[in-house]
């Protein structure tokens, strides 16, 4: 980049590991570079108009979860009209998540068939989130539709894009069915304790279906997840990975700049996460560099960001 100053900008859904990785950042940068004379950080709920923000332009850094938000909008599929083939990936921070559907044990659902005849209460991500956009497409495989149901009176219920809301719902006796990602946040654990829970799979063929799709990983939530909540292995989606990613067109030395900052400060971004057992720590410590750079949405890596992994053999 020129000596002249600049401003970065950088737009996430406004969740609380996002905001503390882009203060590091920012603080990081400015530290190296003087030109650096504002970063604007802008939280807006839902991980999927944070793709679009940084492939038009609007802002220079992003992050989303899981990565396959700019998998889909790279080749323009699912909740995305058109390809961004700009978009580039610089790494993606260690997560370990999944897709959760849960039901109370006592209305004796252990299929996501079977909620199509049943009356109940649900509680999901809305239209800008990658959960509103999975679950309609998974429910639609099992022949249903979220507008059927609650135009026939069977489901009412709530579409929120912020995880923390969703599942608050739940805990507060507002919904039964509630269905979103951060299997590892305290809400999560508060609606297992205030109601016993089935954790409903997804079936292998329907899984499938996704992956080929739409470009979603297969995973299992594992018995023993959510405090002991689990009680049997439930195939699911997976929600990992924190994917960090850019344009084409922002130069090379600074998105350099940030992979070296994030790697080689990487005790700083691991603060607030580190010490935590490893179910309770939303960020998988110690971070693993050799590892940052594969699951990123299979978007091309920006070249800066493949430089600096090059260089330090992580790529190899």
């Amino acid at each position: 980049m020129d000596n002249d100053d600049f401003t970065l900008r950088m737009r996430a859904e406004p969740v609380p590991w996002f905001g503390l990785l882009f203060s590091w950042l920012h603080m990081l940068l400015g530290i190296q570079r003087p030109d650096l004379k504002k970063v604007i950080m802008e939280f807006v709920p839902g991980d999927i108009p944070s793709v679009s923000a940084v492939a038009e332009g609007e802002a220079e850094i992003g992050m989303t979860t899981p990565p396959v938000c700019a998998t889909m909008a790279y080749r323009g599929i699912g909740p995305y009209a058109e390809k961004m083939q700009d978009l580039r990936a610089i790494l993606s921070f260690p997560h370990d998540d999944r897709l959760v559907w849960a039901v109370p044990e006592e209305f004796g659902i252990t299929s996501i068939g079977q909620l199509k005849n049943q009356k109940l209460r649900f509680s999901i991500g809305g239209p800008d989130s990658p959960v509103g956009f999975a679950v309609d497409k998974i429910l639609a495989a099992y022949g249903i539709s979220i507008e059927e149901q609650v135009a026939s009176g069977m489901w009412t219920g709530f579409k929120e894009d912020y995880l923390f809301k969703v599942v608050s719902h739940g805990i507060e006796g507002r919904a039964d069915m509630v269905i979103h990602e951060g299997r590892k946040t305290l809400p999560w654990v508060q609606f297992s304790e205030a109601r016993k829970l089935t954790f409903l799979p997804i079936d292998d063929d329907v899984q499938n279906m996704m992956v080929k799709e739409y470009g979603f990983r297969k995973a299992v939530l594992s018995k023993g997840m959510i405090d002991g909540a689990v009680g049997v292995d439930t195939p699911t989606l997976d929600w990992s990975e924190w994917l960090m990613f850019t344009r084409s067109d922002v130069p090379e030395d600074l998105i350099y700049l940030i992979t070296k900052t994030v790697i080689e400060y990487q005790h700083l971004f691991e603060l607030g996460f580190k010490g935590h057992p490893l179910e309770k720590s939303d960020l998988v410590c110690p971070m693993k560099p050799q590892d940052m750079w594969r699951n990123v949405g299979n978007i091309p890596l920006h070249p800066g960001a493949q430089r600096y992994f090059e260089e330090q053999g992580y790529l190899s």
